[in-house]
């Protein structure tokens, strides 16, 4: 059959499974070439977690809470798996998945439309950058006025779009009909809508962390905001690469930048050993025991909070994860659910794919990780050096120049920009197709029109970069900017996921392929730490903030 043949027939769909399946390949070498999406989730990660909030980490705790680190890479994995193996095996994308979660849903309201949520995003920034422009004693007046003001004009709009489509969009139909012609949303598709202003923030916290590494290669090209205005162009050069590109060209894209600045991020922390730097058995066996830094501030207590959230598989990942297993034909490959042995074979098979994949991710971002946190302890905290505001990326280039002397600094800026763009790039391609596919699950558009959904995962990429933008111009402080947004969604959904994946595993998965017991008991303890470590962090730091208890003071 044509390529041509194949598209009509929607057989070129990731999204849609049919009959026609492919057996999963057999011997490492069939399996390495089956790899792919989990390249594609180092370059989300290395950017926003590792390069600014692990080396921040280290700046301001030193070595001590190194065990901290290597458990925000092992925790996640098994609850990132067990995602990835539902979708394989039932072909459902995540937020169709989690759309099912037992609790409260309700049918789409008439005035939840593509109209009403632009407006309210536009409402939304417009009161958010009036915020960040007033002076501190009328910001807090500001934040209930401001909240009142989109709310009010969220209910006007809302009100329109019902008396514009009552009595004409559905003409003939009773009151029920129309009803039943709109899907449930369900109380984490309500949230996750919620929660898009503060990913917009976070993503732009890594553009504009490119933007940085862009304007110490070509200093005063734009005045003060030179980072800012960089960050446009930057925005500008993915959304060019992103609507004209494939899932192979990102992912060969990201393969070779990835693995360029992995290299000499580990070239530069084997040689501090030569440096006056060096780190020392000492300070490995202090990382690792399991202590907490004195005093523990907010500061350093919201920065920790990002790091986990950020750094291993954070929340975003996880989702986005399972799109890109989709898309690089996992879930197609192992076709419809059937009876008999021969589709759980294929199905474990494929499953057995993500599961290397996700090991050598793992391994992958975990040595990334541990080498960024190292140089930021060994040469950021000993000079007592906290890297943030609009020279972040400047102040992080003294770990390089520290180890390999003030050569390094430039060849770091090379490497940044090429780890934070790339994070950009893989970044926004899933957020737009998360958008994309929660139009689907709402009922905006046809899950099944292959060819809407890329219309309008192109259209949201180009949204995603714009409020990017827009949210850096406001801020100009990528660490602050992460710590905050990754505490506050990842409190949300750290422990939706943990406990998600637990009642997956034990309601929903095929009872063929179900995960063996290690993997089970392992699987408890990541969801049951999960929903426990986000929350209880911010917890604690709103008490360490308010004086209700002092740890080391």
């Amino acid at each position: 059959m044509s390529k041509p043949e194949r598209e009509s027939a929607g057989l070129d769909d990731p999204y849609t499974r049919s009959s026609d399946f492919l057996l999963p390949p057999c011997g490492v070498w069939a399996t390495l070439r089956q790899l792919g999406p989990g390249i594609i989730l180092v370059g989300g990660i290395v950017g926003s977690g590792e390069l600014i909030m692990t080396t921040r980490l280290g700046a301001i705790a030193g070595f001590g809470l190194l065990w901290f680190v290597l458990l925000s890479c092992f925790i996640k994995v098994v609850v990132q798996a067990e995602l990835a193996r539902h979708t394989i095996s039932s072909g459902e994308t995540f937020l169709t998945v989690f759309n099912k979660l037992p609790g409260p849903a309700v049918r789409r309201p008439v005035w939840l439309t593509l109209s009403w949520m632009s407006v309210v995003l536009v409402a939304s920034t417009i009161a958010l950058s009036v915020y960040v422009q007033l002076e501190s004693v009328w910001k807090t007046w500001w934040i209930a006025a401001a909240f009142a003001g989109v709310v009010v004009v969220a209910a006007v709009l809302g009100g329109w779009i019902i008396s514009r489509n009552f009595g004409h969009a559905h003409a003939g139909l009773s009151s029920g009909e129309v009803r039943s012609r709109r899907p449930r949303v369900n109380w984490f598709t309500w949230l996750w809508l919620a929660s898009m202003l503060l990913i917009f923030v976070n993503s732009a916290a890594i553009l504009g962390g490119a933007g940085q590494a862009v304007e110490m290669a070509l200093p005063d090209w734009f005045g003060e905001n030179g980072s800012a205005v960089w960050a446009i162009i930057l925005a500008v050069v993915a959304a060019s690469l992103l609507l004209s590109g494939t899932y192979s060209v990102l992912e060969k894209t990201l393969i070779v930048m990835v693995v360029t600045f992995t290299l000499l991020t580990v070239v530069c922390t084997v040689l501090l050993q030569w440096t006056g730097y060096a780190v020392t058995w000492a300070d490995v066996r202090h990382g690792l025991s399991m202590s907490i830094p004195h005093p523990m501030s907010t500061t350093l207590g919201l920065t920790a909070l990002g790091m986990f959230a950020g750094t291993g598989v954070a929340f975003g990942e996880m989702w986005i994860y399972t799109y890109w297993c989709v898309e690089k034909g996992y879930a197609r490959n192992v076709g419809d659910t059937l009876a008999g042995p021969q589709w759980a074979h294929r199905a474990r098979g494929w499953i057995g794919v993500m599961y290397a994949d996700v090991l050598v991710t793992m391994m992958i971002y975990t040595v990334t990780t541990v080498c960024f946190y190292v140089l930021g302890c060994a040469i950021l905290h000993t000079g007592n050096i906290d890297p943030e505001g609009p020279q972040t990326i400047s102040v992080l280039s003294t770990a390089y120049s520290g180890s390999l002397g003030n050569w390094a600094a430039t060849l770091f800026v090379v490497g940044a920009f090429f780890v934070l763009f790339t994070t950009v790039l893989a970044g926004v391609a899933g957020t737009s197709r998360l958008m994309a596919d929660a139009l689907a699950v709402i009922g905006i558009i046809d899950s099944s029109d292959y060819h809407a959904r890329l219309r309008f995962i192109r259209v949201f990429v180009v949204v995603s970069l714009a409020m990017s933008c827009i949210a850096y111009w406001l801020f100009q402080d990528p660490p602050a900017m992460l710590a905050v947004t990754s505490a506050l969604i990842g409190a949300l959904m750290y422990p939706i996921l943990g406990l998600g994946v637990l009642y997956l595993r034990h309601c929903r998965v095929d009872r063929r392929i179900v995960p063996g017991r290690l993997a089970t008991v392992w699987l408890w303890i990541c969801g049951i730490s999960l929903a426990l470590i986000s929350p209880g962090g911010v917890l604690l730091a709103l008490a360490i903030e308010n004086g209700w208890i002092l740890i080391g003071k």
